[in-house]
């Protein structure tokens, strides 16, 4: 989705504050901030809880509707999952997690991926807690004309914080799911479980090696498939990767899993989220 730059400078405020973006909107920006605002009073006079909001130092609105105060707090780098349905303020239902027959949403907490209302307001909640997020146009879908949302439009959208999990709980479920055996792990969670024995030497680093590979997410979507050759402890491979290559051998098949500090990190790739753990599935020929 893309951004209008209001909104990168907004979640710049975060570090430097809301006054020294505000310098850089156009005075239209700065228009229809203030219709927003007024627009967001109005509505939180009708609503019934609209008393009890709290407005964050970004511009939006929250409510809690219902608390779960023995609720987990998402971290960043989390993959949180919500519920989510949202309407312009008038009512008109204009986005909502069951589209495409999903009920839940999940995203990685402050990967960049999405509204920036729904990443800065996940923070205000535990997990079980729902909420009412009024949001200006520039925590919403900005500037430009969506679908059907129009351009410079508020935003009142309700949540429900269903869960929280951390990579290394993704990774868990993960082989749990698959019903994995795991044959090596390491401190940092680097998992190879291999799918037949072969004697010999292992890779080891400076190597050159050809290996088949099917890399996917942990949902097993499939991102990437090729046959590679390269030299092992090269600089520009993933790093997850090229570890468990050098613990293997020629002829050695096995899947294996790794988190984002050994994959992409918070960076975005063409098919890969920030915070994302990967899985592979290689063989060394």
């Amino acid at each position: 989705m893309k951004r209008i730059n209001l909104v990168w400078c907004v979640l710049l405020t975060m570090a430097i504050g809301v006054s020294s973006c505000m310098k850089d909107v156009s005075s239209r920006d700065e228009e229809k901030i203030a219709e927003n605002e007024a627009a967001i009073q109005a509505a939180l006079q009708a609503d019934s809880l609209g008393s009890k909001a709290v407005r964050d130092s970004t511009g939006y609105y929250y409510i809690i509707r219902k608390s779960n105060p023995s609720g987990l707090k998402a971290q960043i780098g989390d993959a949180a999952t919500i519920k989510y349905t949202g309407y312009t303020l008038n009512g008109t239902k204009v986005i909502s997690s069951t589209e495409d027959n999903k009920t839940e949403f999940s995203f990685p907490v402050n990967g960049g991926v999405y509204w920036p209302g729904i990443e800065l307001g996940i923070f205000k909640l535990k997990t079980g807690e729902q909420a009412t997020l009024y949001l200006p146009f520039y925590l919403a879908s900005g500037a430009v004309d969506r679908v059907n949302i129009p351009a410079y439009t508020p935003i009142r959208l309700e949540v429900e914080f269903i869960k929280t999990r951390t990579e290394l709980q993704q990774i868990d479920d993960f082989i749990t799911k698959k019903g994995y055996t795991v044959s090596e792990r390491t401190p940092d969670n680097l998992v190879i479980v291999r799918a037949n024995t072969v004697t010999g030497d292992t890779i080891g680093i400076g190597k050159s090696v050809n290996v088949k590979y099917v890399g996917r997410l942990l949902d097993d979507t499939k991102f990437d498939e090729n046959t590679s050759s390269f030299i092992t402890g090269s600089p520009n491979t993933i790093p997850g990767f090229d570890r468990a290559i050098r613990k293997m051998k020629k002829g050695e098949k096995a899947v294996i899993i790794f988190p984002s500090k050994l994959g992409y990190g918070k960076n975005w790739t063409k098919s890969i989220l920030p915070y994302s753990p990967l899985q592979f599935e290689i063989e060394i020929q």
